[in-house]
């Protein structure tokens, strides 16, 4: 009976590599989210996630939004060059930012690890904190268990939010 779950454990550890070893764990701000770099192309976004995936243009016409819904990550693509201008990671702790911010984490550890200088934004949902010099920002709950805790991690250009923004 031992041999038969240490043997299941390691099946399943096994199978949680390729999707590890394509993802990884970090985000580093303005950089990457695992193997997503910002300025990717999105043949190389497909190639680490699969083909699972939804997409659609951005109502401006100037991205095509991709989605992997059995994956939580999804890119924000610019149509004229085909690059990755924006990752989002949402709902889970399995990803930490290089400074040790993941789904779950306390506005306050945001707020030590990155500082208090950023423009925040209120939504009936959430509260989003956009570190934009840094390509971050963070969705925090509004309320229940999630409250004031990290439920969503964008990397993005550097000093590009509010152009990214727009052009959703």
């Amino acid at each position: 009976m031992i041999r038969i779950l240490a043997v299941a454990l390691v099946g399943v550890a096994l199978l949680g590599l390729p999707a590890a070893a394509q993802t990884g764990s970090n985000i580093v701000a303005g950089q990457s989210a695992g193997s997503l770099r910002i300025g990717a192309s999105v043949t190389d976004v497909i190639a680490a996630l699969g083909s699972l995936y939804e997409s659609e243009d951005s109502e401006s016409g100037k991205y095509t939004l991709y989605d992997w819904p059995l994956k939580p990550f999804a890119v924000a693509v610019d149509k004229e060059s085909k690059r990755v201008v924006l990752v989002l990671v949402g709902f889970t702790d399995a990803f930490s930012t290089d400074k040790g911010i993941a789904g779950g984490s306390e506005r306050q550890a945001v707020e030590t690890a990155y500082g208090k200088e950023y423009t925040a934004s209120e939504g009936s949902r959430s509260t989003r904190i956009i570190y934009d010099e840094l390509g971050i920002a963070f969705d925090l709950g509004r309320s229940g268990t999630l409250s004031s805790k990290v439920t969503q991690i964008f990397i993005f250009v550097p000093g590009q939010w509010k152009a990214i923004m727009e052009g959703l």
